[in-house]
């Protein structure tokens, strides 16, 4: 599907016939789901951008034609205020109502600048320099109005992808709790949940420096397919070589295993799944899994785990308790 033809349906310009061809390529495949994303927060944000005082005014005058025409700039700027989250949410809903649910994108004019994202879900945002990042189920990322001009800095909680847009003048740093990763213009995945004991920078294309929050030290650089991962215990930072595909497949809604640790798995379960795991045993935190989830329903998902190893799951007041067989 070219890109043109999706940009007809977002404007609203395509005919019925389009319209059901768009939303079938789009359902075929997460790849097109994210073409479409991608190009639909694009213009939301050109359009956000082209917005100002005066086009809210007259939409005020228009809306509000049978009261006074006495108009103030306060009441512009209120109208400004409550007008701008309805146009963002406008946007959205247009495709929603067609029963295709579309990860959202959030790129607002003034107003606070964190967006997050629940259970079982992720968002893709479009930063003020056209860079762009895909935040992955419960997390959230927090940016300024606008980048200065010799800084881009982002707050990350959680794991999300970036595909940061080069400027060799201005930095772009993400920090994630213990650490600061510092870009000029690549790609790469961070992962940092406040419950989890490690936090893991992936570098997919271009270079990263990887730094301790507050510590004057050489970073470590990264090259692609290289991850550093930063244990919080024991403050050390260890690089390996993997598969930087697999590191990103949650994007297209995989669950991927390699030699984790179950309490790491139960953790990535109930951010994907919306649901709470507790160990009743601790002889079960010896199990490591290794394998790969495409899609699966979290019952799927359990049998494969008690199949691969001697534990015994139960459901239990909104609870997965997990035991020994």
């Amino acid at each position: 599907m070219q890109d043109k033809d999706l940009k007809k349906y977002i404007k609203g310009d395509a005919s019925p016939e389009e319209k059901k061809s768009i939303i079938e390529w789009i359902r075929k495949d997460k790849k097109h789901q994210k073409q479409f994303n991608l190009l639909k927060a694009q213009y939301v944000a050109a359009t956000l951008d082209s917005l100002n005082t005066t086009d809210v005014n007259e939409s005020y005058q228009r809306f509000s034609s049978k009261k006074t025409k006495k108009k103030t700039y306060y009441y512009t700027a209120i109208v400004a205020s409550v007008m701008m989250p309805f146009l963002l949410l406008y946007f959205y809903s247009s495709f929603s109502n067609n029963d295709l649910i579309v990860n959202t994108t959030n790129y607002l004019k003034f107003g606070t600048r964190t967006v997050s994202t629940e259970h079982g879900g992720f968002k893709t945002v479009v930063l003020p320099d056209g860079s762009t990042i895909v935040l992955n189920a419960n997390s959230s990322i927090s940016y300024p109005k606008e980048f200065t001009d010799s800084l881009r800095k982002v707050t990350l909680i959680g794991e999300a992808f970036f595909d940061i847009k080069r400027n060799i003048n201005m930095p772009f740093i993400v920090e994630a709790e213990n650490l600061k990763i510092k870009v000029l213009g690549t790609s790469f995945n961070v992962k940092s949940y406040p419950k989890d004991e490690k936090i893991e920078t992936t570098l997919v294309t271009g270079k990263v420096e990887v730094h301790k929050q507050n510590i004057e030290q050489n970073p470590i650089v990264l090259e692609p397919s290289e991850r550093a991962v930063f244990d919080k215990k024991k403050s050390n930072i260890k690089v390996d070589k993997v598969d930087s595909n697999r590191i990103v497949a949650w994007q297209d809604g995989k669950l991927i295993f390699d030699n984790t640790p179950l309490k790491q798995v139960v953790l990535d379960l109930n951010r994907k799944y919306d649901v709470e795991f507790v160990i009743q045993s601790d002889s079960l935190l010896q199990y490591k899994y290794t394998g790969e989830f495409d899609n699966l329903k979290l019952e799927e998902v359990l049998e494969l785990l008690k199949i691969s190893s001697p534990i015994n799951y139960k459901y239990e007041e909104n609870k997965i308790m997990l035991d020994p067989e």
